[in-house]
Protein backbone atom coordinates (compact mmCIF):
# COMPACT_ATOMS: atom_id res chain seq x y z
CA UNK A 1 0.00 0.00 0.00
CA UNK A 2 1.07 3.32 -0.92
CA UNK A 3 2.51 5.37 2.36
CA UNK A 4 1.40 8.90 1.49
CA UNK A 5 -2.29 7.08 1.28
CA UNK A 6 -2.23 5.36 5.03
CA UNK A 7 -3.91 6.07 7.55
CA UNK A 8 -0.60 6.24 9.83
CA UNK A 9 0.52 9.41 7.32
CA UNK A 10 -2.63 11.01 7.16
CA UNK A 11 -2.55 10.98 11.54
CA UNK A 12 1.22 12.73 11.61
CA UNK A 13 0.63 14.71 8.65
CA UNK A 14 -2.60 16.44 10.96
CA UNK A 15 -0.94 16.25 14.49
CA UNK A 16 2.10 18.29 12.20
CA UNK A 17 -0.56 20.82 11.08
CA UNK A 18 -2.11 21.63 14.55
CA UNK A 19 1.45 21.24 16.01
CA UNK A 20 2.46 23.76 13.13
CA UNK A 21 -1.03 26.24 13.15
CA UNK A 22 -0.43 26.50 17.05
CA UNK A 23 3.72 27.03 16.24
CA UNK A 24 2.43 29.96 13.87
CA UNK A 25 0.31 31.44 16.84
CA UNK A 26 2.05 31.31 19.71
CA UNK A 27 5.10 33.05 17.11
CA UNK A 28 2.91 35.68 15.90
CA UNK A 29 1.63 36.69 19.47
CA UNK A 30 5.34 36.43 20.84
CA UNK A 31 6.44 38.39 18.06
CA UNK A 32 3.59 41.13 18.51
CA UNK A 33 4.00 40.88 22.27
CA UNK A 34 8.02 41.72 21.51
CA UNK A 35 7.24 44.09 18.85
CA UNK A 36 5.37 46.83 21.66
CA UNK A 37 7.78 45.91 24.00
CA UNK A 38 10.63 47.10 21.61
CA UNK A 39 9.01 50.29 20.81
CA UNK A 40 7.98 51.28 23.91
CA UNK A 41 11.85 51.00 24.82
CA UNK A 42 12.88 52.92 21.58
CA UNK A 43 10.18 55.70 22.44
CA UNK A 44 11.32 55.90 25.78
CA UNK A 45 15.57 56.07 24.75
CA UNK A 46 14.52 58.56 22.27
CA UNK A 47 12.56 60.81 24.86
CA UNK A 48 15.98 60.59 27.29
CA UNK A 49 18.42 61.53 24.27
CA UNK A 50 16.27 64.56 23.68
CA UNK A 51 15.93 65.50 26.73
CA UNK A 52 20.08 64.89 27.40
CA UNK A 53 20.75 66.90 24.20
CA UNK A 54 18.65 69.26 24.79
CA UNK A 55 20.56 70.20 28.48
CA UNK A 56 23.92 70.22 26.28
CA UNK A 57 22.54 72.77 23.72
CA UNK A 58 21.11 74.88 26.30
CA UNK A 59 23.84 77.46 27.30
CA UNK A 60 25.12 77.59 23.32
CA UNK A 61 21.93 78.27 22.30
CA UNK A 62 21.44 81.06 25.39
CA UNK A 63 24.44 82.95 23.74
CA UNK A 64 24.01 82.10 20.33
CA UNK A 65 26.83 79.70 19.67
CA UNK A 66 25.76 78.18 16.63
CA UNK A 67 29.09 75.96 16.17
CA UNK A 68 29.10 74.69 19.43
CA UNK A 69 25.42 73.49 19.17
CA UNK A 70 26.32 72.50 15.42
CA UNK A 71 28.77 70.10 16.83
CA UNK A 72 27.19 68.71 19.41
CA UNK A 73 24.30 67.77 17.66
CA UNK A 74 26.89 65.72 14.99
CA UNK A 75 28.12 64.35 18.12
CA UNK A 76 25.28 63.08 18.59
CA UNK A 77 24.36 61.18 15.39
CA UNK A 78 27.84 59.97 14.98
CA UNK A 79 28.67 56.37 14.59
CA UNK A 80 26.10 53.47 12.58
CA UNK A 81 24.57 52.46 16.50
CA UNK A 82 23.29 56.00 16.76
CA UNK A 83 19.55 56.35 16.76
CA UNK A 84 19.42 59.97 15.76
CA UNK A 85 19.24 60.56 12.34
CA UNK A 86 18.51 64.31 12.36
CA UNK A 87 18.32 66.91 14.84
CA UNK A 88 16.81 70.63 13.75
CA UNK A 89 17.25 73.62 16.70
CA UNK A 90 14.65 76.06 16.71
CA UNK A 91 14.58 79.43 18.52
CA UNK A 92 11.77 80.42 20.90
CA UNK A 93 9.59 82.12 17.67
CA UNK A 94 10.13 79.13 15.89
CA UNK A 95 12.86 80.07 13.55
CA UNK A 96 15.18 76.95 12.35
CA UNK A 97 18.73 77.96 14.04
CA UNK A 98 20.85 75.09 13.81
CA UNK A 99 20.24 71.25 11.02
CA UNK A 100 22.08 68.51 10.43
CA UNK A 101 20.57 65.37 8.66
CA UNK A 102 22.10 61.97 7.95
CA UNK A 103 21.93 60.66 4.21
CA UNK A 104 18.51 60.09 2.69
CA UNK A 105 16.92 62.61 4.78
CA UNK A 106 14.86 65.13 3.30
CA UNK A 107 13.96 68.52 5.75
CA UNK A 108 11.21 69.49 3.47
CA UNK A 109 9.08 65.91 4.08
CA UNK A 110 9.42 66.07 8.08
CA UNK A 111 6.67 67.18 10.00
CA UNK A 112 5.91 69.72 12.78
CA UNK A 113 5.69 68.69 16.10
CA UNK A 114 6.51 71.54 18.06
CA UNK A 115 4.04 72.00 20.99
CA UNK A 116 4.83 74.87 23.53
CA UNK A 117 5.56 73.71 27.15
CA UNK A 118 5.12 69.60 26.63
CA UNK A 119 7.40 66.84 24.36
CA UNK A 120 5.27 65.51 21.44
CA UNK A 121 6.52 62.47 19.61
CA UNK A 122 4.89 61.30 16.83
CA UNK A 123 5.54 58.15 14.45
CA UNK A 124 6.04 57.84 10.83
CA UNK A 125 5.30 54.27 9.84
CA UNK A 126 6.27 54.82 6.02
CA UNK A 127 9.82 56.83 6.83
CA UNK A 128 10.45 54.00 9.89
CA UNK A 129 11.29 57.22 12.17
CA UNK A 130 9.85 58.85 15.57
CA UNK A 131 9.97 62.45 15.60
CA UNK A 132 10.10 63.77 18.68
CA UNK A 133 9.67 67.90 19.52
CA UNK A 134 11.11 69.22 23.06
CA UNK A 135 10.97 72.55 24.59
CA UNK A 136 14.21 74.14 25.62
CA UNK A 137 13.87 76.31 28.81
CA UNK A 138 16.15 78.04 31.34
CA UNK A 139 14.55 78.24 35.11
CA UNK A 140 13.64 82.43 35.25
CA UNK A 141 13.62 82.69 31.33
CA UNK A 142 11.60 80.28 30.07
CA UNK A 143 11.55 78.77 26.99
CA UNK A 144 14.19 79.73 24.85
CA UNK A 145 14.14 77.64 22.06
CA UNK A 146 12.97 74.08 20.53
CA UNK A 147 14.63 70.72 19.95
CA UNK A 148 13.51 68.58 17.08
CA UNK A 149 14.87 64.42 16.55
CA UNK A 150 14.49 61.84 14.18
CA UNK A 151 14.73 58.85 16.02
CA UNK A 152 15.64 55.63 13.30
CA UNK A 153 13.37 52.43 13.89
CA UNK A 154 15.97 50.47 12.11
CA UNK A 155 17.58 48.61 14.97
CA UNK A 156 14.04 47.61 15.84
CA UNK A 157 13.58 45.95 12.79
CA UNK A 158 16.64 44.01 12.68
CA UNK A 159 15.96 42.84 16.20
CA UNK A 160 12.61 41.70 15.37
CA UNK A 161 13.52 39.95 11.89
CA UNK A 162 16.69 38.16 14.42
CA UNK A 163 13.49 37.12 16.78
CA UNK A 164 11.68 36.12 13.35
CA UNK A 165 14.59 33.70 12.30
CA UNK A 166 14.83 32.24 15.74
CA UNK A 167 11.15 31.67 16.32
CA UNK A 168 10.98 30.16 12.72
CA UNK A 169 13.80 27.90 13.54
CA UNK A 170 12.14 26.64 16.58
CA UNK A 171 8.85 26.26 15.07
CA UNK A 172 10.18 24.01 12.52
CA UNK A 173 12.14 21.99 14.96
CA UNK A 174 9.06 21.47 17.19
CA UNK A 175 6.90 20.75 13.66
CA UNK A 176 9.14 17.91 12.69
CA UNK A 177 9.54 16.52 16.16
CA UNK A 178 5.88 16.82 16.39
CA UNK A 179 5.52 14.96 13.35
CA UNK A 180 7.99 12.05 14.03
CA UNK A 181 6.17 11.78 17.34
CA UNK A 182 3.13 11.80 15.37
CA UNK A 183 4.17 8.94 13.16
CA UNK A 184 5.76 6.73 15.49
CA UNK A 185 2.58 7.44 17.69
CA UNK A 186 -0.28 6.33 14.76
CA UNK A 187 2.20 3.60 13.54
CA UNK A 188 2.06 2.10 16.96
CA UNK A 189 -1.78 2.84 17.66
CA UNK A 190 -2.73 1.54 13.80
CA UNK A 191 -0.10 -1.64 14.27
CA UNK A 192 -2.80 -4.33 14.95
CA UNK A 193 -4.85 -2.47 12.17
CA UNK A 194 -2.21 -3.17 10.03
CA UNK A 195 -1.78 -6.72 10.69
CA UNK A 196 -5.92 -7.38 10.12
CA UNK A 197 -5.63 -5.76 6.96
CA UNK A 198 -2.91 -7.81 5.92
CA UNK A 199 -4.95 -11.25 7.01
CA UNK A 200 -8.16 -9.81 5.08
CA UNK A 201 -5.87 -9.31 2.10
CA UNK A 202 -4.84 -12.81 2.36
CA UNK A 203 -8.25 -14.20 2.30
CA UNK A 204 -9.29 -12.60 -0.24
CA UNK A 205 -6.32 -13.84 -2.39
CA UNK A 206 -7.57 -16.95 -1.47
CA UNK A 207 -5.46 -18.45 1.88
CA UNK A 208 -8.42 -18.74 4.07
CA UNK A 209 -7.79 -20.25 7.16
CA UNK A 210 -4.79 -17.93 7.89
CA UNK A 211 -4.75 -16.50 11.64
CA UNK A 212 -3.16 -13.23 13.08
CA UNK A 213 -0.70 -12.24 15.79
CA UNK A 214 -3.15 -11.34 18.97
CA UNK A 215 -1.26 -7.24 19.56
CA UNK A 216 -3.10 -4.84 21.11
CA UNK A 217 -5.44 -4.38 23.77
CA UNK A 218 -9.30 -3.76 23.98
CA UNK A 219 -11.25 -3.76 21.29
CA UNK A 220 -8.44 -4.08 18.86
CA UNK A 221 -7.17 -7.50 20.61
CA UNK A 222 -11.20 -8.99 20.37
CA UNK A 223 -11.22 -8.15 16.62
CA UNK A 224 -8.23 -10.23 16.14
CA UNK A 225 -9.61 -13.03 18.06
CA UNK A 226 -12.55 -12.62 16.04
CA UNK A 227 -10.83 -12.97 12.68
CA UNK A 228 -9.17 -15.77 14.02
CA UNK A 229 -12.42 -17.64 14.71
CA UNK A 230 -13.95 -16.22 11.57
CA UNK A 231 -10.66 -17.41 8.89
CA UNK A 232 -10.96 -21.10 10.50
CA UNK A 233 -15.02 -21.41 10.28
CA UNK A 234 -14.29 -20.07 6.83
CA UNK A 235 -11.96 -22.30 5.92
CA UNK A 236 -13.81 -25.41 7.16
CA UNK A 237 -17.18 -23.99 5.44
CA UNK A 238 -14.95 -23.86 2.08
CA UNK A 239 -13.59 -27.49 2.13
CA UNK A 240 -16.95 -28.60 2.87
CA UNK A 241 -18.22 -27.10 -0.35
CA UNK A 242 -15.37 -28.11 -2.24
CA UNK A 243 -16.05 -31.62 -1.24
CA UNK A 244 -19.89 -31.33 -1.93
CA UNK A 245 -18.79 -29.96 -5.16
CA UNK A 246 -16.54 -32.39 -5.89
CA UNK A 247 -19.21 -35.23 -5.19
CA UNK A 248 -21.80 -32.88 -7.21
CA UNK A 249 -19.15 -33.20 -10.45
CA UNK A 250 -18.79 -37.04 -10.01
CA UNK A 251 -22.93 -37.17 -9.66
CA UNK A 252 -23.59 -35.31 -12.89
CA UNK A 253 -20.52 -37.05 -15.09
CA UNK A 254 -22.42 -40.24 -14.42
CA UNK A 255 -25.64 -38.93 -15.29
CA UNK A 256 -24.11 -37.41 -18.42
CA UNK A 257 -22.59 -40.61 -19.40
CA UNK A 258 -26.09 -42.26 -18.81
CA UNK A 259 -27.88 -39.47 -20.58
CA UNK A 260 -25.14 -39.70 -23.30
CA UNK A 261 -24.95 -43.31 -23.40
CA UNK A 262 -29.25 -43.84 -23.51
CA UNK A 263 -29.07 -41.55 -26.41
CA UNK A 264 -26.86 -43.71 -28.11
CA UNK A 265 -28.85 -46.36 -27.62
CA UNK A 266 -31.72 -45.12 -28.59
CA UNK A 267 -30.64 -43.52 -31.75
CA UNK A 268 -28.97 -47.03 -33.35
CA UNK A 269 -31.51 -48.66 -31.79
CA UNK A 270 -34.47 -47.86 -34.52
CA UNK A 271 -31.63 -48.95 -37.66
CA UNK A 272 -30.59 -51.90 -35.60
CA UNK A 273 -34.12 -52.99 -35.20
CA UNK A 274 -34.83 -52.54 -39.02
CA UNK A 275 -32.12 -54.33 -39.87
CA UNK A 276 -33.51 -57.13 -37.27
CA UNK A 277 -37.05 -57.41 -38.67
CA UNK A 278 -35.51 -57.95 -42.53
CA UNK A 279 -33.41 -60.58 -41.19
CA UNK A 280 -36.24 -62.56 -39.30
CA UNK A 281 -38.15 -62.03 -42.14
CA UNK A 282 -35.51 -63.51 -44.40
CA UNK A 283 -34.91 -65.95 -42.22
CA UNK A 284 -38.78 -67.53 -41.59
CA UNK A 285 -39.15 -67.68 -45.79
CA UNK A 286 -35.83 -69.04 -46.19
CA UNK A 287 -35.17 -67.32 -49.37
CA UNK A 288 -31.91 -65.12 -50.42
CA UNK A 289 -31.48 -61.33 -49.64
CA UNK A 290 -32.57 -59.39 -52.89
CA UNK A 291 -30.37 -56.27 -54.13
CA UNK A 292 -33.23 -54.24 -52.69
CA UNK A 293 -32.92 -55.85 -48.82
CA UNK A 294 -28.87 -55.24 -49.41
CA UNK A 295 -30.12 -51.60 -49.94
CA UNK A 296 -32.09 -51.18 -47.01
CA UNK A 297 -29.79 -52.89 -44.94
CA UNK A 298 -26.49 -50.66 -46.35
CA UNK A 299 -28.56 -47.85 -45.97
CA UNK A 300 -29.24 -48.28 -41.99
CA UNK A 301 -25.61 -49.16 -41.78
CA UNK A 302 -24.57 -45.84 -42.93
CA UNK A 303 -27.36 -44.15 -40.72
CA UNK A 304 -25.26 -45.98 -37.86
CA UNK A 305 -22.37 -44.87 -38.94
CA UNK A 306 -23.23 -41.71 -39.11
CA UNK A 307 -24.74 -41.64 -35.77
CA UNK A 308 -21.40 -42.51 -34.10
CA UNK A 309 -19.44 -40.28 -36.47
CA UNK A 310 -21.83 -37.39 -34.47
CA UNK A 311 -21.95 -38.86 -31.48
CA UNK A 312 -17.70 -38.77 -31.56
CA UNK A 313 -17.53 -35.94 -32.75
CA UNK A 314 -19.46 -34.34 -30.02
CA UNK A 315 -17.51 -36.39 -27.38
CA UNK A 316 -14.30 -36.31 -28.69
CA UNK A 317 -13.58 -33.43 -30.25
CA UNK A 318 -10.63 -33.24 -32.54
CA UNK A 319 -7.94 -30.31 -31.95
CA UNK A 320 -8.78 -27.80 -34.80
CA UNK A 321 -5.94 -25.80 -36.55
CA UNK A 322 -6.87 -21.88 -36.55
CA UNK A 323 -6.08 -19.66 -39.33
CA UNK A 324 -7.44 -16.45 -40.78
CA UNK A 325 -10.72 -17.19 -41.98
CA UNK A 326 -13.20 -15.09 -44.22
CA UNK A 327 -16.93 -15.42 -42.92
CA UNK A 328 -18.48 -14.35 -45.85
CA UNK A 329 -16.69 -17.19 -47.91
CA UNK A 330 -17.84 -19.84 -45.34
CA UNK A 331 -21.23 -18.41 -45.93
CA UNK A 332 -21.01 -17.88 -49.74
CA UNK A 333 -20.08 -21.62 -49.46
CA UNK A 334 -23.14 -22.97 -47.13
CA UNK A 335 -25.48 -21.12 -49.09
CA UNK A 336 -24.09 -22.79 -52.25
CA UNK A 337 -24.39 -26.55 -50.54
CA UNK A 338 -28.38 -25.25 -49.37
CA UNK A 339 -29.45 -23.40 -51.98
CA UNK A 340 -30.98 -26.16 -54.40
CA UNK A 341 -33.00 -26.93 -51.13
CA UNK A 342 -34.09 -23.47 -50.65
CA UNK A 343 -35.55 -22.96 -53.86
CA UNK A 344 -37.15 -26.07 -53.54
CA UNK A 345 -38.94 -25.17 -50.47
CA UNK A 346 -39.97 -21.90 -52.12
CA UNK A 347 -37.86 -19.96 -49.40
CA UNK A 348 -36.97 -16.71 -50.46
CA UNK A 349 -33.02 -15.79 -49.46
CA UNK A 350 -32.08 -12.04 -48.36
CA UNK A 351 -28.41 -11.69 -48.06
CA UNK A 352 -26.94 -8.89 -46.56
CA UNK A 353 -23.19 -10.02 -46.31
CA UNK A 354 -20.98 -6.87 -45.11
CA UNK A 355 -18.24 -6.30 -47.68
CA UNK A 356 -14.60 -5.81 -46.67
CA UNK A 357 -14.68 -7.75 -43.69
CA UNK A 358 -12.11 -8.41 -41.33
CA UNK A 359 -10.86 -12.07 -40.75
CA UNK A 360 -11.65 -14.14 -37.67
CA UNK A 361 -8.87 -16.49 -36.43
CA UNK A 362 -10.58 -20.20 -36.62
CA UNK A 363 -11.10 -23.16 -38.65
CA UNK A 364 -13.03 -23.01 -42.04
CA UNK A 365 -14.59 -26.14 -42.33
CA UNK A 366 -15.59 -26.53 -38.47
CA UNK A 367 -17.04 -23.10 -38.63
CA UNK A 368 -18.40 -23.81 -42.15
CA UNK A 369 -20.25 -27.23 -40.15
CA UNK A 370 -21.81 -24.77 -37.77
CA UNK A 371 -23.56 -22.50 -40.10
CA UNK A 372 -24.53 -24.94 -41.98
CA UNK A 373 -26.28 -27.15 -39.07
CA UNK A 374 -27.68 -23.47 -38.56
CA UNK A 375 -29.11 -22.77 -42.03
CA UNK A 376 -30.42 -26.01 -42.87
CA UNK A 377 -32.44 -25.60 -39.25
CA UNK A 378 -33.74 -22.72 -40.84
CA UNK A 379 -34.44 -24.46 -43.92
CA UNK A 380 -36.21 -27.19 -42.49
CA UNK A 381 -38.44 -24.82 -40.21
CA UNK A 382 -39.97 -22.88 -43.29
CA UNK A 383 -41.39 -26.43 -44.91
CA UNK A 384 -44.19 -24.17 -46.40
CA UNK A 385 -41.84 -21.47 -47.63
CA UNK A 386 -40.96 -18.01 -45.89
CA UNK A 387 -37.97 -15.82 -46.00
CA UNK A 388 -33.96 -16.43 -44.89
CA UNK A 389 -32.04 -13.99 -43.83
CA UNK A 390 -28.39 -14.06 -43.04
CA UNK A 391 -26.34 -10.80 -42.48
CA UNK A 392 -22.70 -10.05 -41.38
CA UNK A 393 -21.15 -7.08 -39.35
CA UNK A 394 -18.25 -6.01 -37.75
CA UNK A 395 -18.18 -3.33 -35.01
CA UNK A 396 -15.71 -3.18 -31.88
CA UNK A 397 -13.28 -5.85 -32.54
CA UNK A 398 -16.32 -8.56 -32.77
CA UNK A 399 -17.88 -9.84 -35.77
CA UNK A 400 -21.63 -10.51 -35.78
CA UNK A 401 -23.33 -13.66 -37.64
CA UNK A 402 -27.45 -12.90 -38.17
CA UNK A 403 -29.37 -15.90 -39.43
CA UNK A 404 -33.15 -15.08 -39.09
CA UNK A 405 -36.25 -17.39 -40.87
CA UNK A 406 -40.05 -16.90 -40.69
CA UNK A 407 -40.84 -20.33 -39.94
CA UNK A 408 -42.46 -22.15 -37.07
CA UNK A 409 -40.38 -21.23 -34.18
CA UNK A 410 -39.38 -22.53 -30.99
CA UNK A 411 -41.95 -22.63 -28.06
CA UNK A 412 -40.36 -20.69 -25.12
CA UNK A 413 -39.98 -24.25 -22.40
CA UNK A 414 -37.43 -25.75 -25.26
CA UNK A 415 -35.41 -22.30 -25.87
CA UNK A 416 -33.18 -23.51 -22.89
CA UNK A 417 -32.56 -27.33 -24.23
CA UNK A 418 -32.01 -26.58 -28.04
CA UNK A 419 -28.13 -27.11 -27.35
CA UNK A 420 -28.22 -29.82 -24.87
CA UNK A 421 -27.03 -32.86 -26.56
CA UNK A 422 -30.34 -35.35 -28.21
CA UNK A 423 -32.64 -32.54 -27.31
CA UNK A 424 -34.85 -32.34 -30.86
CA UNK A 425 -38.31 -31.44 -31.70
CA UNK A 426 -38.34 -32.93 -35.08
CA UNK A 427 -39.49 -36.59 -36.48
CA UNK A 428 -36.29 -36.98 -37.40
CA UNK A 429 -32.78 -36.09 -36.41
CA UNK A 430 -30.18 -36.99 -33.34
CA UNK A 431 -30.50 -33.57 -31.76
CA UNK A 432 -26.84 -33.11 -31.96
CA UNK A 433 -27.06 -30.51 -34.60
CA UNK A 434 -27.06 -27.15 -32.61
CA UNK A 435 -24.95 -29.30 -29.45
CA UNK A 436 -21.84 -29.33 -32.27
CA UNK A 437 -22.76 -25.68 -33.16
CA UNK A 438 -22.29 -24.64 -29.44
CA UNK A 439 -19.29 -26.55 -29.10
CA UNK A 440 -17.68 -25.15 -32.55
CA UNK A 441 -18.87 -21.80 -31.60
CA UNK A 442 -17.33 -22.27 -28.02
CA UNK A 443 -13.93 -23.25 -29.43
CA UNK A 444 -13.54 -19.85 -31.26
CA UNK A 445 -14.33 -17.76 -27.94
CA UNK A 446 -17.57 -16.56 -29.46
CA UNK A 447 -20.96 -16.69 -28.24
CA UNK A 448 -24.11 -17.68 -29.70
CA UNK A 449 -27.98 -16.65 -29.04
CA UNK A 450 -31.33 -17.72 -30.12
CA UNK A 451 -34.51 -15.79 -29.80
CA UNK A 452 -38.00 -17.38 -30.95
CA UNK A 453 -41.79 -16.58 -31.21
CA UNK A 454 -43.32 -19.76 -32.43
CA UNK A 455 -45.76 -18.73 -35.39
CA UNK A 456 -43.28 -16.33 -35.99
CA UNK A 457 -39.73 -17.26 -36.93
CA UNK A 458 -36.28 -17.56 -35.20
CA UNK A 459 -32.99 -15.51 -35.04
CA UNK A 460 -29.47 -16.87 -33.82
CA UNK A 461 -26.86 -14.16 -33.55
CA UNK A 462 -23.28 -15.73 -33.78
CA UNK A 463 -20.68 -13.67 -32.50
CA UNK A 464 -16.78 -14.18 -32.90
CA UNK A 465 -14.02 -11.82 -32.03
CA UNK A 466 -11.74 -10.27 -34.94
CA UNK A 467 -8.05 -10.85 -35.28
CA UNK A 468 -6.27 -8.08 -33.30
CA UNK A 469 -4.19 -6.07 -35.31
Amino acid sequence: MNFFKSIAFRISISIAVIIAATATAVGWLILSDEKKTLELELRSKGSYLAELISRQITEPLLYEERYEIFSLLQASMKGEESLVVYAEVYDKDGEKVVSTYKDGISPEKLPSILVPGTTNIKEDSKAQLYHIGIPISVENLGTIGYLKLGITKKHLYIILQNIKKKIFLISAGVIFIGTMMGLWMARKILRPILILNKGVKKIGDGEVGVEVPIVGVGEIKELALSFNRMSIKLKELIDAIKAAQENLVRTEKLYAIGEFSAGVAHEIKNPLTSIKMLMQTIKHKKHPLSAKDFGIIEGEVNRIDNIVKEFLAFARPEKIEKTGVNINGVLEEVITVTRPQIERTQIHLVEKLSPSLPLINGSHDALKQAFLNLVLNAVQAMDGGGTLNIGTAADNGTLSVVIKDTGVGIPKKYLKKVFDPFFTTKEEGTGMGLALTYNIINDHSGKIEIDSTPGMGTTVKVQLPLIKM
